[in-house]
């Protein structure tokens, strides 16, 4: 059941990042393009929602999580920003597990034939962690690096629209916990994890 719930979910989360993906291919009228909100020196504004997950051993099926960002670019093809993310990455009843990443990070953008622009990047720093409900109460701050890829379009004078999908490997400080743990609920000894977002974003350019 399980397996088929954890399948079922997969399938969603790709109809849904398809779905917007196209959408970002057709979007942005002719007055948007306009404006050049890569060229050196314009600045981002971001909020961003949608799926979250754990990959560790013992996680839950993934849940919701939001963000905000801030980008400069250094020229039209890079970006250095900041995010701070909220995500809750998985339930078992009344036990949660959610996350709080705050991170600094590179993205290098890449101009299509399209209104639509896809970014590469990666990043990094600290993952507050903190799991309630279980017996066993933690809460701690842990190290991470992340991969980010997505893809922008401008949709108004100034407003963009786009999809992002982060993939963080991060430290596990308590990987004992009885219903979180893997170690202790799988028997499976482990260090780090790989976390997953997807999310659609909006972003203001000035």
């Amino acid at each position: 059941m399980v397996s088929s719930n954890a399948s079922r979910s997969d399938r969603n989360l790709g109809v849904w990042i398809g779905s917007l993906a196209l959408l970002l291919l057709g979007a942005g009228s002719t007055e948007a393009q306009t404006l050049d909100p890569w060229a050196k020196g314009s600045e981002w504004l971001s909020v961003r929602a949608g799926y979250a997950k754990s990959s560790a051993a013992g996680a839950a099926d993934g849940n919701f999580g939001i963000g905000f960002g801030y980008q400069r670019f250094r020229n039209n093809k890079w970006s250095f920003g900041a995010q701070v993310a909220f995500d809750v990455l998985g339930r078992y009843g009344d036990a949660t597990e959610v996350e709080s990443p705050w991170t600094v990070e590179v993205l290098r953008h890449y101009h299509w034939k399209t209104p639509a622009r896809p970014y590469i990047g990666f990043g990094g720093g600290a993952y507050y962690n903190k799991v309630s409900g279980t017996g066993d109460d933690h809460a701690g701050i842990n190290p991470g690096v992340y991969l980010a890829s997505g893809v922008n379009t401008l949709v108004s004078s100034h407003g963009l629209f786009g999809v992002d999908v982060r993939m963080s490997w991060v430290e596990l400080s308590d990987p004992n916990n009885p219903v979180f743990g893997g170690e202790a609920t799988l028997g499976d000894p482990q260090s780090n994890a790989i976390h997953w977002s997807a999310k659609a974003t909006y972003s203001w350019a000035f």
